[in-house]
Formats: structure tokens, C-alpha cells, sequence
């Protein structure tokens, strides 16, 4: 009887404690478990911006499946932090938005484009005497794109393109020779008139989420206006203190096999998950993972 009774005591605590969901195990195999990462401990920043979520969880989990160990700091802005000296915080490795640096190489906190769009040869170079790494960027240009209900070129588009306020569309409507622009009130209405059809096209950041889960198309850009312009860097890079890549090179490679991978589909993908679906990012990182064959499936 006494038995019976801890047991059932046993079952309630546990009952009454278990209501989080039990954290997988570290990320492991793959494509990624050549790179040999062992010994290796690094903290990881993100944010603020999905997109920066789920590259930070990506970073982690690629650490761990070339079995290095990776500290999750993915709510911290990891461009931000790793040029903070180190006194100030313990994020050694993070990414950045490209689009978004300041000529001092630091990503602006709330996301603001840069104007003039930064050069990233210049800032890595200057960035290399304060200790600090750039790697390539990702195939992913995080330009915006023009999307429709059908795919297709922006040539062959007819009527006025919706955008939100303050957005960079002169040079598309001046190349493609569209009608002036309809102003809406922000991103998200761009998006809910195009798709109910009130917009035949509309501007929007090309890893909005919600280009999937609406169902829209992203035109081919046939003229290369956004693809090829304005001048400057883009994508997402990783930063790092020179001194955690001084102590495993491999690092950059195993993050190398993460950034030619990453396209827009993929980004698109992956933001819908977490923002339109409600997905945990760790766990959405590590799906796209197991589907690149990067680390083990489970």
C-alpha cells in the first residue's frame, strides 16, 4: 500500500509540473557532422526579426550536429551584441541583415533599411581590426518582391502596383512603366489586396511568410530592377568574434552549408511556419534542416 501511494504522489507531481513539452535532444548526423566543431562552445544571438529567430536556431543546431555546443541567446540581436565589447554581453556569434547595417557595421536595432545601402567589403575590412568576422551571406537577397495572384514576369502585369508608405517602388514603376502606385496602409494590406483581388500586384518583403499562406505568386523580376538594384550588400550574414573562429575554422564552413542553401522559398517558408502557423522557430529550423539532409531526421 505505502508503495502504491508514493507512486501515485510520483504521478501527480509529475502531472502538475509537465505541462511544457519535453526539449528534443541536440541536433546531430547529416551533412553537417563532417565539420568537427568538438570542443567548441559558442552563444548564439538572434531576433529580433523572425527571419534572425530561425537563423539563430539554425546556427545552433548546426553547432551541435558537428557536435560543438551552442548556448541559445536567440532573443538577443546577435549583429548588435557581437560588436558590444565583451564585458557587456556574452553573444560571441549572431547574424545580420545586410540591408539593415549602419556605415559602423552595426544592424539598426528596430530594421531600418540603410540609405545608402552598406558595402560589405568595406565594413568587414573595418571590422577586421576591432576583431570582428563576416561570413559570405546567404543566396537569399532579402530584397522586397512584387507579388500577384498568378506567376508570371512584372512586365506582363497590367493595372497600378498597391504598396505601403515609404516604400522604395520609383525605380520599379519607372522600369516596368506602371501606372502611379496605390498607397495602403502597411505591409499586411498589400498582401489582403492582392490576395482578395482589390490589388493586381503589390510590393512586400520578399520573406514575408504570408506570400505562401495566401497562396501568392512572386513575379519574375525579367528587368532586374530589384534583384540588381539599389547598389549594396544584402542577404543575411553571420558575425562573429575573430577569436571563436581563430579556434575552429570549421565554423565557417559548417555555417557555409547553411547560407548557399537558404533561398527565398525557403525563408518564406520557413517565417509562414512561425508566423502564420504558430510554429515553435527551433523546431522550424531544424524540419528545414532535416529536409536539406543537413542533420539526422528526429
Amino acid at each position: 500500500m505505502r508503495v502504491l501511494v508514493v507512486l501515485a504522489l510520483l504521478a501527480f507531481l509529475t502531472a502538475g509540473c509537465g505541462n511544457a513539452a519535453l526539449r528534443s535532444p541536440d541536433a546531430s548526423g547529416g551533412l553537417l557532422a563532417r565539420h568537427d566543431l568538438r570542443g567548441g562552445s559558442y552563444v548564439v544571438g538572434g531576433g529580433p526579426t523572425t527571419e534572425l529567430r530561425l537563423l539563430c536556431q539554425i546556427t545552433i543546431a548546426a553547432v551541435q550536429a558537428a557536435s560543438g555546443e551552442a548556448t541559445d541567446e536567440c532573443g538577443k540581436d546577435g549583429g548588435v551584441d557581437v560588436h558590444a565589447p565583451a564585458e557587456r554581453t556574452d553573444v560571441d556569434t549572431g547574424w545580420a541583415s545586410l540591408r539593415t547595417l549602419g556605415p559602423d557595421g552595426i544592424p539598426d536595432p528596430d530594421g531600418v533599411p540603410a540609405d545608402p545601402a552598406p558595402d560589405l567589403a568595406t565594413i568587414r575590412a573595418a571590422d577586421a581590426a576591432r576583431g570582428i568576422v563576416w561570413l559570405p551571406p546567404t543566396a537569399f537577397t532579402d530584397t522586397d518582391v512584387v507579388v500577384a495572384r498568378t506567376p508570371g514576369p512584372i512586365s506582363a502585369l497590367g493595372g497600378a502596383l498597391c504598396v505601403a508608405p515609404g516604400n522604395g517602388a520609383a525605380a520599379l514603376i519607372d522600369a516596368y512603366r506602371l501606372a502611379p502606385p496605390v498607397v495602403v496602409p502597411d505591409v499586411n494590406a498589400v498582401l489582403a489586396d492582392v490576395a482578395t483581388g482589390r490589388c493586381p500586384a503589390g510590393l512586400v518583403p520578399g520573406s514575408s511568410g504570408r506570400i505562401p499562406a495566401l497562396g501568392l505568386a512572386v513575379r519574375d523580376d525579367d528587368r532586374r530592377v530589384l534583384d540588381d538594384g539599389p547598389p549594396g550588400s544584402r542577404g543575411y550574414a553571420p558575425v562573429l568574434r575573430a577569436g571563436v573562429l581563430a579556434a575552429h575554422p570549421a565554423l565557417a564552413d559548417a555555417l557555409g552549408d547553411v547560407t548557399t542553401r537558404l533561398d527565398g522559398p525557403a525563408m518564406r517558408a520557413m517565417t509562414r511556419e512561425v508566423e502564420v502557423d504558430g510554429r515553435d522557430p527551433r523546431d522550424v529550423a531544424r524540419r528545414w534542416l532535416s529536409a536539406q539532409g543537413l542533420i539526422a531526421a528526429g
